[in-house]
């Protein structure tokens, strides 16, 4: 997910490790004409901060929850937000926060084959 997590008005960048099965965050750094400076997107030394921070605890392999998408804020909150299928089909909502996911989502769809195969776009 490319979008202003930190809430600093600057993109930043949400990303899966299947290494470590953990949602990672990476925030941008202002591009001097408007933006996002897409070389602070490229590596985390780049990055504002310079590291990447835990965004999301270990269970965010892709076979454990095989589609992400990150979406504007379902909440209200401003803060954009995840929603995952995961490997039995149920379809969970995880409110987005600017440092961390917290919990374990919001279950939306209960168990149904049919939703491993859907990939919805936003």
């Amino acid at each position: 997910m490319a979008q202003d997590v930190s809430g600093d008005g600057v993109t930043d960048l949400v990303y899966r490790s299947d290494v470590s099965g953990k949602l990672w965050l990476r925030k941008g750094i202002a591009a001097s004409g408007g933006g996002v400076a897409l070389s602070s997107l490229a590596t985390a030394a780049n990055s504002s901060g310079g590291e990447d921070n835990e965004y999301g605890a270990s269970g965010w392999s892709s076979s454990g929850r095989p589609h992400l998408m990150g979406t504007p804020s379902a909440d209200g909150d401003t803060v954009p937000d995840i929603w995952a299928v995961l490997a039995d089909g149920s379809v969970r909502f995880y409110a987005g926060s600017k440092t961390a996911l917290t919990g374990s989502g919001t279950e939306i769809i209960g168990r149904a084959d049919y939703w491993k195969t859907r990939i919805t776009i936003g």
